[in-house]
């Protein structure tokens, strides 16, 4: 009778460790704090606390290889108050075992329409079995600082979102363009937007913006390119926006030729390959 009422015991408190396993909180795949929320369409990857805050952090799709969008919602330690007036520095950083490396990235500032915190990074590599990305997030708010890293699986899309080459110029410097904008193509004419970096340093990307950029698309398929298309021109902080047309869906090759401030051609056979 006794050793029946150890097993009953034992079964009761098994299956209440199991209803308590069962009962943690896991992370929403698309961060949905309700159903209105301006975040709902991001991909969560995950909530970390310092010692004032509560940050949670997403991205608008799976971190891929390209430009990503970035936010950050704050909030005051244990509740639901957002904070709106804090500074947040990326940390982006790739282990390669014998070497480490950053990449570009855009550090955030807060949105109201998101009511988060904006940025991006450009990731230039994807995770490997030999190589493996974290997300630094340096937190500043009334003069407390804290530091803390999410572990990022970035994958690379099958048809490539950032290309890099070495300038022409010095046959030395490293340049990377993200295409950032059309994320989503259609027939017709498309804002088209561009990402533009050199590395500095293993840790440094510094935005460039005195390039020239000439833009030509081709329907490889079909033989034929396509009428007004607009060169991308430099915006701010290594950003450049233009137009192309494309018109027909299927298999397109953007064709780029970049030249420096000077208007010496640093690559004139950069293209990206864009299928809808």
């Amino acid at each position: 009778m006794n050793i029946s009422k150890n097993l009953g015991t034992m079964a009761f408190a098994l299956g209440l460790a199991l209803l308590s396993i069962s009962c943690e909180k896991e992370p929403d795949n698309t961060g949905q704090t309700s159903p209105d929320s301006p975040l709902q369409n991001y991909v969560y990857y995950g909530e970390k606390s310092t010692a004032f805050a509560d940050v949670k952090l997403y991205f608008a799709e799976d971190a891929f290889v390209g430009y990503n969008r970035v936010a950050v919602e704050l909030f005051e330690s244990g509740s639901q108050q957002r904070i709106e007036n804090a500074s947040l520095s990326f940390l982006p950083l790739m282990d390669m075992g014998t070497t480490k490396h950053s990449c570009p990235f855009d550090n955030p500032v807060y949105s109201a329409e998101l009511e988060a915190y904006q940025g991006s990074a450009t990731f230039i590599m994807p995770s490997s079995t030999m190589a493996s990305w974290t997300f630094g997030l340096i937190v500043n708010h009334n003069g407390n600082i804290d530091t803390l890293s999410f572990n990022l699986e970035v994958k690379a899309k099958a048809e490539a979102k950032v290309i890099s080459f070495i300038s022409a110029a010095d046959s030395l410097s490293a340049i990377f363009i993200a295409l950032k904008e059309p994320s989503s193509p259609e027939i017709g004419l498309n804002t088209l937007e561009l990402m533009v970096y050199e590395k500095e340093s293993m840790m440094s990307f510094p935005p460039v913006s005195d390039f020239s950029i000439e833009v030509e698309p081709e329907m490889p398929s079909m033989g034929h390119g396509s009428p007004n298309n607009e060169d991308p021109i430099s915006i701010a902080n290594g950003l450049y926006r233009g137009k192309v047309n494309f018109t027909m869906s299927g298999y397109w090759k953007l064709h780029l030729k970049i030249k420096d401030a000077n208007g010496q051609t640093l690559n004139e056979d950069a293209a990206f390959d864009i299928s809808f």
